[in-house]
């Protein structure tokens, strides 16, 4: 899975959750650009950055 791809998850959980991105960077403990940019799939993110929005949507990472 890429970055695209795991933004597009990103995003669809939140809005299945109704949250809008600024609650759910507050919750994760993450700045608003980095999640937009998360959500986009551009840039490089930090694992923590992943780790802690993955988290607070209930979602999981598996690594192969």
């Amino acid at each position: 899975m890429d970055l695209a791809e795991i933004g597009k998850l990103i995003r669809e959980r939140r809005k299945d959750l109704k949250i809008d991105q600024t609650t759910l960077a507050a919750l994760a403990n993450i700045g608003i650009n980095a999640l937009v940019r998360l959500e986009r799939g551009t840039g490089n993110p930090r694992f923590s950055v992943l780790y802690s929005v993955l988290k607070t949507l209930g979602l999981d990472i598996t690594i192969k």
